[in-house]
């Protein structure tokens, strides 16, 4: 045989060979590839206790396959809207439009109007224990009026001028508030039973200015200083009982938080420490969280799963936050995930594309079996169906940033 033709049949072999091993080692080992939502002929659900691992501060979830779908995605305000809430008894949700009139959501038909009188410029809601009344913060946000909307007499009620930061106590019956009195500012509960509402003083001259508050039941007081991405805030933790207070989170630039699930949880958000979810008890995590968002893009739920909206854009991770978010610089498009404070599972969802395109998801609440949430990209109020044992009988957005 010819030297040349030893050298091609030599050749051929190795090829040969090589491409056997190739073929064998892809048939014993496989390829891994990524999950496709397309692939399915319908999205699914996960139920709460769905298992996940995790390392360190990232965590690859458990993708459902129980077979609990995902069910239908609605607008169900025939309006903007710019606040909502639910009643847990009746499961019938109302909402705020631009002009500050009330308004019941009803999917599929005209909207009843239940206010004939509107708040201008509302900035902040957030509805009473028992959801038959609703706190609300209007006008100039750094010097806001108060009132408060009854939902049994459909009217707006005023609140007194010199109050400067308010929430409800621990019943529907009171508020903790900061008010006016002189060159003083004391923190009191307000006897909304009175005519007009009775202060109580906790504190004289109580000094903290630019926050926000939440009541943690029984006797805890949250006061928030407000973040910016420029400038380091704290939170702040004060027994009504035996007045001792004390710093919880921060200083910290950027800082947002947002008390859920009856006020055992806290979501929160800073520069330096990305988002996450603690106990407002012992500020522990309760799950590694793979992503980053904002507080008010979580459920106030009070049922172990609170879901999330996250923001899938590049312009998101290096944005000035929550600044660019809050002021409208910044839209975003959402990704929605299942986070299960129990076990710690974190799950994304895939959101049925048959009502909306784009979702930029705002103040979520579970109700009655629903995910109620407004879609800042067009003002609309929309449900999606979920599995009703994942979340409570009925929540009430808290509207702390107006946006």
């Amino acid at each position: 045989m010819k030297p040349y033709i030893k050298i091609i049949v030599i050749a051929a072999i190795i090829v040969v060979a090589g491409l056997l091993v190739y073929f064998a080692w892809n048939w014993f080992s496989g390829s891994p590839s990524a999950p496709s939502a397309s692939t399915s002929s319908a999205p699914y659900f996960p139920l709460a206790g769905l298992t996940s691992t995790s390392t360190g501060a990232t965590s690859t979830a458990a993708v459902a396959t129980s077979g609990i779908s995902v069910g239908t995605l609605t607008k169900v305000s025939d309006r903007p809207a710019s606040f909502f809430w639910t009643d847990p008894a009746t499961q019938e949700v109302f909402y705020l439009d631009q002009n500050g009139l009330v308004w019941q959501a009803e999917p599929g038909q005209k909207n009843p109007q239940i206010t004939q009188q509107g708040v201008a410029a509302v900035n902040f809601i957030k509805a009473s224990p028992d959801y038959n009344s609703v706190l609300a913060a209007f006008g100039d946000p750094q010097n806001p009026s108060w009132g408060i909307y009854d939902a049994i007499d459909q009217v707006w009620r005023p609140l007194p001028a010199n109050i400067l930061q308010a929430t409800w106590g621990s019943n529907s019956q009171t508020l903790i508030a900061t008010v006016q009195n002189g060159s003083n500012i004391n923190l009191v509960s307000l006897d909304l039973t009175k005519t007009p509402p009775q202060p109580k003083i906790i504190i004289n001259d109580f000094r903290f200015l630019d926050t926000k508050f939440d009541i943690v039941p029984p006797n805890t007081l949250l006061i928030e200083e407000k973040g910016a991405a420029n400038y380091a805030s704290r939170v702040w933790s004060l027994n009504l009982k035996t007045l001792a207070i004390n710093p919880i989170i921060g200083p910290a630039n950027g800082l947002m938080v947002k008390l859920v699930n009856n006020g055992s949880t806290l979501v929160a958000y800073s520069a330096s420490n990305g988002f996450q979810i603690l106990s407002s008890q012992t500020m522990q995590n309760l799950a590694p969280i793979p992503f980053t968002t904002l507080p008010s893009k979580c459920s106030d739920d009070s049922g172990p799963t609170i879901y999330c909206f996250v923001p899938t854009d590049q312009d998101f991770k290096s944005a000035s936050l929550p600044d660019d978010y809050i002021e409208h610089k910044l839209y975003t498009t959402d990704a929605l995930y299942a986070i299960d404070t129990q076990n710690g599972s974190t799950v994304p969802l895939p959101v049925p594309a048959n009502a909306v395109g784009a979702i930029d998801g705002k103040d979520p609440a579970v109700a009655g079996g629903n995910l109620y949430f407004i879609n800042r990209l067009d003002g609309y109020l929309y449900a999606l169906q979920v599995p009703a044992n994942t979340g409570g009988p009925g929540n009430a957005v808290n509207g702390e940033y107006s946006d």
